[in-house]
């Protein structure tokens, strides 16, 4: 693989890695307190 094609994987990688965390994060945080209340 070249460098580029090794760069364009990761950047798409990280960026499905950080859209997963954010959705799981907020749907989280919205939905924690909900169920304690």
């Amino acid at each position: 693989m070249t460098l580029i094609t090794l760069s364009a994987f990761a950047l798409v990688s990280l960026a499905g890695i950080v859209a997963t965390v954010r959705a799981i994060g907020i749907d989280g945080y919205h939905r924690v307190p909900t169920r304690k209340a």
